[in-house]
C-alpha cells in the first residue's frame, strides 16, 4: 500500500511538472509557397506547402483553414455585412469584375487527399478533416494548389488597375491556442490572429514589375536592379481609365504593356505569422541602412510612385527613425529589413504586415511621417507580439498609438497639426474626441472585440483611449519605469501570443505593484482619471484660441465671437455670440447671439439653453430639456415714403427623450419631443381718422402696429435608421393651437443606386381638425396652419423654424422661396386668394427625387461639381373629392432639382405640372414665366452633421 501511494505521488508530481511546463504553448506553421501573377486576368496561381506542428497537449482531428479571398465572392459575407453597417456600399454594389475569390483547392495531408467541410456561417472558412489524428508533438504536411481572383481593392488587398496588393491571399490555418480554435471571417474592421513560423515564397511576375514583399529578397540581381529605381523618372501618358464607380476620369496611365518575359523572386523570413507582397511597374525605390542602438544594421527600403516623389523623398529617413526609436523604447527590431510601400490612389488607411507596410497617399509630409511610424510600429505590436487583434484590438492598435504619440511629441514638440497658423498635437484633439463620446455615454469598454465595437468606438477606444490609458500609467509611475515594464513584456512574449492577463502580469511584476485597478479601466466605460481638466476660460473665438484649447482644454469654456445675420427686413444684423459649446460637451449648454438689426433699428438675435441627462440604465439614453428664443424682422410696410418694420419674438421650451438602443452599433435613432411655441408677432391695424375743419370733414385711413400673441403645442415622434443601405425616417407630428389640431405623418425612404446616388421616396398624410364648430372666421384665423399641397411660403412657416430671405416677400427672388412641407410640391400659387391644393381637411402626397448620373448631367461640364436630380410630386386632398367638385382629384408636378451644400439649399425647376398650375402661371405671371416659376428652399431646420459624415452626428 505504501508503494502504491508513493507511485501515485510520483506520478502526480511528474504530471504537475509537465502541466506547468505546458502551461503555455503555441502551434507552428512553416510555409513554402509558389505564386505567379497574371496581370491580364488580375489573378494568382499558386501552390502551397504547410508544415503544421502540433505543440499543444491535444490530439487534433481537424484544422480550420481561412480562405479569406472568398470574403469578396458575393454580397452575403461577413465582410459585406460589416461594410454596410459601417456605411460603405462600394463593395455591395460592385460588379462581378470587381469581386474576388479563391478556388481550385485540393488539400492533401501527408500526400493523402483530405476532405473539407464548409463553415456553417462563413464562406471564407473551411474545416480540413485530417485523415489521421494529429497527436501532440507530431507534425503533418498540408499541400494544395489554389487560384485567386483578386478583387478591386476595397479593403487592404486586391488590385487597382495593374497595381497589386497581395494580402491575406493564401490558405492559412486558424490559431489553436489555450482558448481553443479561433476561426474568424475576414473583416475590414477587425484584424488578424495567425500562427508563427517560417516563410519561403517564390513570386513570379512579368519582368517589368517591381515587387516589394515580406522578408528578405534572395536574388542579388533583382537587388541591383532595384537600386537603379531610385533615379527612375517615368513620365506616363495621361489617358481616361474606368473607375470603380463606372465613370471615367483623366489620370496617369497605369497600364504600360506587360512584358512577355517573367521573373521569379524568392523571399524568406522566419518567426513571422503573415506574408504580403506588392507589385507595380511604376515604383521608385529608395534604399539605405539603419544602425540600431545595439549596432545592428537593418536594410530600409521605400517604394513609391513617381507623382509622389516630392512628398516621399524623406520616407526612408522616416522609416529609419521609427525603427531606431521603437528598438530603443520597446526592444530591438529582430529582422534584417523593413520596407514601406505607397498604396495606389484610392487606397484607404495604412496596413501593416511583417517587415513591410502599405501606406496611403498622405496630405502632408508630417502626416506621412506619422503614418509610416505608426505602421512600422506594428512590427512590434502585431508582428512580434502576436496578440489576437480580432478579440483584443487595443493590445495592438492602442499600445502602438501610444508610441506614435511619443514619436510626434519628440519630433514635433510645437505640434504635428495646425488650426490656422497655430500648431497643436493631434493627440490632444484625439483625447477631446474620446472624452466627447464618453460624456455622451456612447463609449464602449476598451476591452471590446473589434467586431463588437461601433465604427467610431473602434477608432476612439481601441486606438486613442488605450493610448491615453498607457499615458496615465506613464504619468503615475514615470516614463522610465513604464519603458522597463514594456521592455520586460516584450522580451518575455516576443514571437508568442500574449493575452491581456499576460500583459497585466508582466507589468505588475516589473512595477512591483499589482495593476488590478489600472487594468479594470479596460472593462469600464467612462473617463480615465484626470482626463477632463478643471478650470474656466473665456476666449474670443479665433483659430489661435481653438488650437490653444485643443492643447490645453478646460472644464468650462466660454467663447465669444462676431455674429452676423441677414434677411430682407433686418438688412444686416450685427452682434456677438456667447457660448459654452465645446468638446467634450457640458451638461448645461448655451448659445446666445444678441444682434442689432440695421433694417428694423432694434435688437434682434437668437439663443438657446439646454440641459442634458444621460441615464445609466433605462428606456432613455438621453433626456434634454431646454428653451430657445429668437427675434427677427418678418415684414415691412411702405406708405408715403415711410417704412414700418414688423418683427416677431418667440420663446420655445422643449423636452426630448432619446430612446436607448440595445446594440451599440445600431444605426437607429428614436426620440419623443414636446415643444411649446409662444410667439408674438407684429401686425398692422388700419383705422379711419376723421378731421373737421370748419364745415369741411375729411376721413383719412391710418394704421398702427399691434402685437398678436399665439401659442402652439407640438408633439413629435421620430424613428429613423441611418444605415448606409436603404435608410429611412418616420415622423409623426401632432400640433395643437387655438381651435384646431393638426396631425401629419412624413415618411422617407432612400433606395440606393449601384453606381452612386439613389431615389428618395417621401410619403405624407395629414389631417386638420377643428376642436369646436367650424366657422368662416376660424377658417381665416387658422389659414396658415392648413395643409398645403403647393410650396409653402414664409408666412406658412408658423413656428418660424426655417430661414427665409424674405419671409413675406411677394415679388423678386426672395418671393420664390418655399418650404418642403406637407404635399411638398415645387410650384407656387401664392398670388391666389385660395392656394391650389390647400385644405383644412385631409391631404396625401408622394414625392420622388432621383439623382441623375454624371454621364448625362449637363452640369458636370462645369469646373465645380454640381449634382442634378429629377423630381416628381403626386398628391390629392379632401376638397377634390367633394361631391360636384370640378377640381382635379390628383395633382402633379415634375422637373429638375439642383441640390447644393449637402441638400441644404435646393433649386427646383418645374417642367411638367397639372393643368390647374399651368392655368395659374399663364393667367398670373405676365413675363419671364420660366424664371418666375423656379423655386428654391433653404432647409436649415433639418440640417445634420450626419450629411457630412455619419459619425459626426453623435446625438
Amino acid at each position: 500500500m505504501l508503494l502504491v501511494r508513493f507511485t501515485i505521488l510520483v506520478v502526480a508530481l511528474c504530471s504537475a511538472r509537465i502541466a506547468g511546463a505546458q502551461s503555455y504553448w503555441q502551434q507552428e506553421v512553416n510555409y513554402s509557397i509558389d505564386v505567379s501573377l497574371n496581370d491580364k486576368q488580375h489573378s494568382l496561381e499558386g501552390f502551397e506547402r504547410m508544415e503544421y506542428i502540433n505543440h499543444s497537449p491535444d490530439t487534433l482531428r481537424f484544422i480550420w483553414i481561412h480562405l479569406w479571398p472568398n470574403a469578396y465572392k458575393n454580397d452575403r459575407t461577413a465582410f459585406t455585412d460589416q461594410q454596410l453597417q459601417n456605411g460603405n456600399t462600394a463593395f455591395y454594389f460592385s460588379g462581378s469584375d470587381d469581386k474576388g475569390y479563391i478556388n481550385k483547392l485540393n488539400f492533401k495531408v501527408d500526400n493523402e487527399t483530405a476532405e473539407t467541410v464548409d463553415h456553417p456561417n462563413y464562406i471564407d472558412i473551411v474545416q480540413l478533416v485530417l485523415p489521421s489524428p494529429l497527436l501532440p508533438g507530431k507534425k503533418i504536411v498540408i499541400t494544395t494548389p489554389f487560384h485567386v481572383q483578386l478583387p478591386y481593392n476595397f479593403s487592404r488587398g486586391g488590385h487597382i488597375g495593374e497595381s497589386y496588393q497581395a494580402t491575406q491571399w493564401y490558405p492559412k490555418p486558424a490559431v489553436y491556442d489555450r482558448q481553443g480554435w479561433h476561426p474568424m471571417p475576414y473583416l475590414d474592421q477587425g484584424e488578424f490572429y495567425s500562427e508563427f513560423g517560417s516563410f519561403e515564397v517564390r513570386v513570379t511576375v512579368p519582368e517589368n514589375y517591381v515587387v516589394a514583399a515580406t522578408g528578405e529578397l534572395q536574388d542579388d540581381a533583382e537587388k541591383n536592379w532595384l537600386r537603379t529605381r531610385s533615379s527612375f523618372d517615368w513620365k506616363p501618358e495621361k489617358i481616361k481609365i474606368k473607375t470603380k464607380a463606372g465613370s471615367y476620369k483623366t489620370t496617369y496611365q497605369q497600364y504600360p504593356s506587360s512584358a512577355v518575359k517573367t521573373k521569379t523572386l524568392t523571399f524568406k523570413e522566419s518567426r513571422i505569422h503573415d506574408f504580403a507582397w506588392f507589385a507595380d511597374k511604376r515604383f521608385i525605390v529608395d534604399m539605405d541602412t539603419c544602425r540600431l542602438p545595439s549596432g545592428k544594421l537593418v536594410d530600409v527600403a521605400s517604394y513609391y510612385l513617381p507623382e509622389e516623389k516630392s512628398q516621399w523623398q524623406h520616407s526612408v529617413a522616416y522609416a529609419k527613425t521609427a525603427v531606431r526609436n521603437r528598438s530603443r523604447w520597446i526592444g530591438e527590431y529582430p529582422y534584417k529589413n523593413v520596407s514601406v510601400v505607397q498604396g495606389p490612389k484610392g487606397y484607404g488607411a495604412g496596413m501593416e504586415y511583417p517587415t513591410i507596410t502599405l501606406i496611403p497617399p498622405a496630405e502632408s509630409e508630417i502626416a506621412l511621417d506619422k503614418v509610416i511610424e505608426h505602421e512600422i510600429g506594428h512590427n512590434w505590436f502585431y508582428g512580434i507580439l502576436g496578440s489576437n487583434e480580432r478579440q483584443y484590438p487595443w493590445m495592438d492598435e492602442g499600445l502602438n498609438s501610444y508610441y506614435e504619440n511619443r514619436h510626434s511629441q519628440l519630433k514635433y514638440p510645437a505640434g504635428d497639426a495646425k488650426f490656422g497658423n497655430t500648431s497643436y498635437h493631434s493627440k490632444d484633439m484625439a483625447t477631446l474626441f474620446v472624452n466627447t463620446v464618453v460624456a455622451l455615454k456612447k463609449d464602449q469598454p476598451i476591452n471590446t472585440p473589434s467586431d463588437s465595437l461601433s465604427e467610431i468606438n473602434y477608432a476612439l477606444m481601441a486606438y486613442l483611449k488605450t493610448a491615453d490609458w498607457l499615458s496615465y500609467l506613464e504619468a503615475k509611475y514615470g516614463r522610465d519605469k513604464l519603458d522597463n515594464a514594456i521592455q520586460a513584456y516584450y522580451e518575455q512574449w516576443k514571437f508568442r501570443h500574449p493575452q491581456p492577463a499576460d500583459l497585466k502580469e508582466s507589468i505588475s511584476k516589473s512595477l512591483g505593484v499589482p495593476q488590478d485597478s489600472l487594468f479594470s479601466y479596460l472593462d469600464k466605460t467612462g473617463p480615465l482619471p484626470n482626463s477632463i481638466p478643471g478650470g474656466t476660460r473665456v476666449v474670443f473665438t479665433s483659430p489661435r484660441s481653438i488650437a490653444n484649447y485643443i492643447s490645453s482644454p478646460v472644464k468650462n469654456l466660454i467663447s465669444i465671437g462676431p455674429a452676423i445675420g441677414t434677411n430682407k427686413y433686418d438688412n444686416i444684423a450685427l452682434g456677438l455670440f456667447f457660448t459654452n459649446y465645446k468638446f467634450p460637451p457640458s451638461p448645461l449648454q448655451f448659445f446666445v447671439a444678441p444682434m442689432y438689426s440695421t433694417g428694423i433699428k432694434k435688437l434682434a438675435g437668437t439663443g438657446l439653453v439646454n440641459y442634458s441627462f444621460h441615464p445609466d440604465n433605462g428606456a432613455f439614453r438621453k433626456i434634454r430639456i431646454g428653451v430657445s428664443a429668437s427675434a427677427f424682422g418678418i415684414n415691412e410696410f411702405k406708405d408715403s415714403g415711410k417704412t414700418t418694420s414688423l418683427s416677431f419674438h418667440k420663446i420655445v421650451p422643449s423636452v426630448r427623450f432619446v430612446l436607448t438602443e440595445k446594440n451599440p452599433k445600431s444605426t437607429m435613432n428614436r426620440y419623443i419631443q414636446f415643444k411649446t411655441f409662444m410667439i408674438s408677432e407684429d401686425a398692422l391695424q388700419f383705422y379711419n381718422d376723421t378731421t373737421i375743419v370748419g364745415t369741411d370733414t375729411s376721413v383719412a385711413s391710418k394704421y398702427r402696429v399691434i402685437n398678436n400673441n399665439r401659442t402652439l403645442n407640438q408633439l413629435m415622434l421620430v424613428w429613423e435608421n441611418n444605415r448606409a443601405l436603404y435608410p429611412y425616417r418616420g415622423e409623426l407630428k401632432i400640433e395643437q393651437g387655438t381651435d384646431f389640431v393638426r396631425a401629419g405623418f412624413t415618411g422617407n425612404y432612400f433606395f440606393n443606386y449601384a453606381k452612386g446616388g439613389g431615389l428618395d421616396l417621401r410619403l405624407f398624410a395629414g389631417k386638420f381638425f377643428y376642436t369646436s364648430s367650424k366657422t368662416f372666421s376660424k377658417q381665416i384665423q387658422t389659414d396658415r396652419y392648413h395643409l398645403n399641397m403647393t410650396g409653402a411660403n414664409g408666412r406658412e412657416d408658423y413656428t418660424y423654424s426655417d430661414y427665409f430671405a424674405g419671409r413675406n416677400a411677394f415679388e423678386g427672388t426672395a418671393s420664390q422661396q418655399i418650404m418642403v412641407r406637407d404635399g411638398a410640391f415645387k410650384v407656387r400659387t401664392d398670388l391666389l386668394a385660395d392656394k391650389i391644393g390647400k385644405t383644412d381637411n385631409w391631404l396625401a402626397a408622394i414625392n420622388l427625387s432621383s439623382s441623375i448620373p454624371s454621364s448625362i448631367n449637363p452640369l458636370s461640364l462645369l469646373p465645380i461639381k454640381i449634382p442634378l436630380k429629377f423630381f416628381l410630386d403626386i398628391g390629392t386632398y379632401a376638397d377634390a373629392w367633394k361631391r360636384n367638385s370640378n377640381e382635379d382629384r390628383f395633382l402633379y408636378d415634375a422637373g429638375l432639382q439642383i441640390p447644393l451644400l449637402n441638400e441644404t439649399v435646393n433649386i427646383y425647376i418645374p417642367l411638367l405640372y397639372s393643368s390647374v398650375y399651368k392655368d395659374y402661371i399663364n393667367s398670373t405671371i405676365a413675363d419671364k414665366k420660366f424664371w418666375k416659376k423656379i423655386s428654391f428652399s433653404i432647409d436649415i431646420s433639418h440640417f445634420s452633421l450626419r450629411k457630412i459624415n455619419r459619425n459626426l452626428a453623435l446625438e
